[in-house]
């Protein structure tokens, strides 16, 4: 192998520095500003600027032995785009030269057109792009020295690897500069652009490792699974207990990965019963819960919890009006609760799908894993961007709730509203189609669930303190209803005790 090939490229700094430009410095090919490091901002302040002249001679992390590896095992066999295509990009290259040819490459096979040293050259020159990569002689030698094409694969790798890593050092400095340059803007609201620009990242890497899986691939998974299922008691619940025997027995529990849409009119109780879904998980498992909470303040929810797991009147605990009794229950509560540690609430109103992502995404990490995620209420998120279309503004907002519940193998609770229609029916009953905006909810939910009180419509109902959960959706598993048992004074739902009969059964 051509010792010059991977060895007498002179070191280029990546920022464009006073004397030093866009020049031939490898065989002929030139390096171009790749974007990483104009400064931006600070050019009157002699010290900042300086500071950051020095910063620029780093060389960024970057390997253009396995770049040229990447390209001339292309060159040499097209066969190999497609792995290639999975795990790289036209920008994850540090060369402009390199992304050019990377891009024309891309071009001819799209097109089906054969690639090879002539195709590509010539395609280049018709481009008048030819002579600014290398020339033909840069093309050849790349080809000539690709030490193995069946080792492209890990080539393709170290390139996506470096490219990442240079994404975070752009990243960096983008934040040291919008600190040194704040606009107006709050540590918090730099904290959040920090945290959103890192997870970017991140997600980047996730989506690098997806792809189809050879069917060998997901048998062994699926029995690894079933082999797990089977080896652990848990009477029929293979997912997080709902915490109410009826329902587990309907659902299997709330299984990793699935979206679940808890949806009723107002004064249902659909809060209340997420949160007793919440408490009930953080009880009993050993991961945490993780509640956004759009439309209620975190201390209200934890007053109404507070409520529910000591039994004691939410309306005096709301008012301060306990008596001895009732403080032994909520300081029982609070010690439970406080020793568990189990569970985080996240208060703040119009996030978008990108920030509630990010965010779960950091308490992940942080525990390793979450029990569940419940979202209260999904109309009231955001996608500024869709502003103008509602109907694709909660299209989006479902999908990538469904997509996190997906990504991180948790279920995901978002509670939806459903269309004020449905009270000029004589059954009252909720259907899918009451759900607001139901046609993206329904199709990217895997279990809706919706709550019915009669009493909340006849105010002298047979059916008092009694809740119906109607299953309108689960895609594993049959649909129906159950009953529960509903104390409005605790803020609780509870297993109902008495006969009844499924109709769907």
């Amino acid at each position: 192998m051509s010792s010059s090939f991977f060895s007498n490229e002179p070191p280029v700094p990546p920022y464009p520095i006073e004397g030093y430009g866009e020049e031939p410095n490898y065989d002929g090919s030139p390096y171009a500003s790749d974007g990483y490091n104009e400064p931006t901002g600070y050019k009157g302040q002699s010290h900042y600027y300086k500071d950051r002249q020095v910063a620029q001679l780093k060389l960024p992390p970057q390997s253009i032995e396995a770049e040229q590896s990447v390209l001339g095992g292309l060159l040499i066999d097209n066969e190999k785009w497609d792995q290639v295509a999975e795990r790289v990009s036209e920008s994850d290259f540090y060369t402009r030269a390199h992304r050019v040819i990377f891009r024309e490459i891309h071009r001819l096979i799209e097109r089906g057109n054969p690639v090879d040293l002539i195709t590509i050259s010539q395609s280049l020159e018709n481009l008048n792009e030819l002579e600014q990569v290398g020339g033909f002689a840069y093309l050849a030698e790349m080809a000539k020295n690709t030490p193995s094409v069946a080792n492209i694969v890990a080539y393709a790798d170290i390139v996506r690897e470096r490219a990442v890593v240079r994404e975070m050092i752009k990243v960096a400095n983008e934040i040291a500069d919008a600190g040194y340059d704040t606009q107006g803007r709050s540590s918090a609201e730099l904290l959040d652009l920090a945290e959103s620009r890192v997870f970017k990242i991140a997600e980047s890497r996730a989506n690098a490792n997806e792809g189809p899986k050879n069917i060998d691939a997901v048998l062994a998974e699926t029995i690894e699974r079933i082999e797990l299922l089977f080896q652990r008691p848990h009477d029929g619940v293979t997912g997080v207990s709902t915490g109410f025997v009826d329902l587990d027995k309907k659902t299997a529990g709330l299984q990793r990965s699935d979206l679940i849409i808890v949806a009723a009119r107002p004064s249902m109780g659909k809060t209340t019963f997420a949160m007793n879904l919440c408490e009930n998980a953080a009880m009993m498992q050993e991961k945490p819960v993780l509640i956004f909470s759009l439309e209620m303040p975190a201390e209200q929810l934890m007053m109404r919890m507070l409520a529910s797991l000591s039994r004691v009147d939410q309306t005096r605990v709301r008012t301060g009006q306990l008596d001895d009794d009732d403080w032994a229950r909520i300081s029982s509560t609070m010690s439970i609760l406080s020793d568990k540690k189990n569970m985080y609430i996240d208060d703040s109103s119009g996030l978008t799908p990108t920030e509630l992502r990010a965010r779960a995404r950091r308490i992940y990490r942080e525990h390793d894993g979450l029990s569940m995620i419940m979202v209260d209420y999904l109309q009231l998120m955001r996608v500024p961007e869709l502003k103008d279309n509602r109907t694709l503004e909660i299209a989006e907002i479902s999908r990538s709730l469904k997509a996190l519940a997906k990504e991180l193998q948790v279920p995901v609770v978002a509670l939806s509203q459903l269309n004020r229609s449905l009270e000029q029916r004589a059954d009252k009953r909720p259907v899918n189609s009451d759900l607001r905006e139901s046609g993206s909810i329904e199709q990217d939910a895997d279990v809706i669930m919706f709550i019915y009180r009669d009493e909340v419509y006849h105010e002298n109902s047979e059916l008092k303190g009694i809740a119906e959960i109607i299953l309108g959706k689960q895609r594993n598993g049959p649909i129906g209803k159950v009953r529960l048992t509903f104390n409005g004074q605790w803020s609780r739902f509870d297993n109902y005790s008495g006969a009844y009969h499924d109709d769907n059964e």
